[in-house]
């Protein structure tokens, strides 16, 4: 399954980051003479990512125990007494209303002693029928449970996307990882609610909050996802944006590693380290970088211009285009 969470996020005018079933991207351009510089380094890279446990999957077949009332395995009696008496009509015929009665009294009695428990059930149904509206409701009601998981919070998040209603997601996940980043595991159907707090939080310029959650992804790889590649590369994007060249430079280095492609999001890496280099007066390392970009793919970003400038001996004068 693929990388299903975000449809877009506007990292600043004309540039944004897509995410779909085959995985993320960043596209666009950005026009006019406005635009921030911090947001510049982020535009119009391409990112393949690909994860494969829908966070959705945390849901249990059962609602859990601790939202279930005392009355919940007597009603449960209840409506396998029905289901038997439904099954077995065909002896008795009789035995049919019999069985309809029992399962209506089991439904009736439930929705009375665990309100809980039935909106628990609707999340997948609202989520799977794409109710993401109704979703949140159920969420909602079964977070005031005083017994409800936290975690239900991520798929009220990704709800929120689906809606295209980045702000209230981006509270949703801020607000969750804030309090449970430190508690929350490394299970991978965590993983992509890590990445997209991380992309909403560059996006919102909170750069620090984007490296802390960037932190704690796993090192290790995890399915198709080479986990210390993003991990690497997100801090870096927020040491950017945080005007720390040194520190994003090192961890650009850590995401590229000993690979020579120069393939997203290795190329990006090069080019980002090379804005880092012009940042800090180290010009000739800064062109290394660049050339490296140019020799790959010559209309990356602003490499050509870039090299242009080079060319004519404007090495000096990067700082005004990057």
């Amino acid at each position: 399954m693929g990388f299903r969470f975000r449809k877009s996020v506007s990292l600043a005018k004309g540039v944004k980051l897509n995410i779909n079933k085959k995985g993320v991207s960043i596209s666009g351009g950005i026009k006019g003479k406005k635009s921030s510089s911090k947001r510049k380094s982020l535009s119009k890279s391409k990112l393949e990512v690909m994860e494969n446990n829908p966070i959705t999957s945390m849901l249990s077949i059962e609602a859990p125990k601790e939202i279930r009332s005392k009355f919940y395995p007597y009603q449960s009696i209840l409506g396998g007494i029905g289901i038997l008496c439904i099954f077995i009509s065909f002896l008795k015929p009789i035995l049919l209303p019999i069985g309809a009665m029992f399962i209506y009294s089991k439904i009736t009695w439930r929705k009375q002693t665990d309100p809980a428990v039935v909106h628990y059930k609707n999340i997948t149904k609202y989520y799977q029928s794409k109710k993401f509206k109704e979703c949140i409701e159920a969420i909602n009601y079964v977070l005031q449970h005083p017994q409800s998981d936290c975690k239900l919070n991520l798929i009220k998040a990704e709800c929120y996307l689906n809606l295209e209603d980045d702000s209230a997601a981006y509270s949703t996940y801020k607000s969750f990882f804030a309090e449970f980043i430190d508690t929350v595991d490394n299970m991978p159907i965590y993983w992509s609610a890590k990445v997209n707090t991380i992309l909403l939080a560059l996006e919102n310029l909170e750069f620090h909050f984007s490296l802390q959650v960037a932190e704690t992804l796993e090192n290790a790889k995890l399915s198709d996802v080479d986990n210390r590649l993003w991990k690497s590369y997100f801090k870096g994007l927020s040491f950017m944006g945080m005007n720390q060249y040194e520190s994003a430079i090192h961890a650009f280095q850590d995401a590229i590693g000993r690979k020579r492609s120069m393939e997203e999001p290795f190329i990006d890496a090069h080019y980002q380290m090379g804005i880092a280099y012009a940042k800090l007066g180290k010009n000739s390392l800064a062109k290394q970088r660049f050339s490296r970009v140019y020799s790959a793919k010559s209309g990356y970003k602003k490499t050509s211009e870039i090299m242009e400038l080079i060319k004519t001996g404007g090495v000096g004068n990067l700082i005004s285009i990057l």
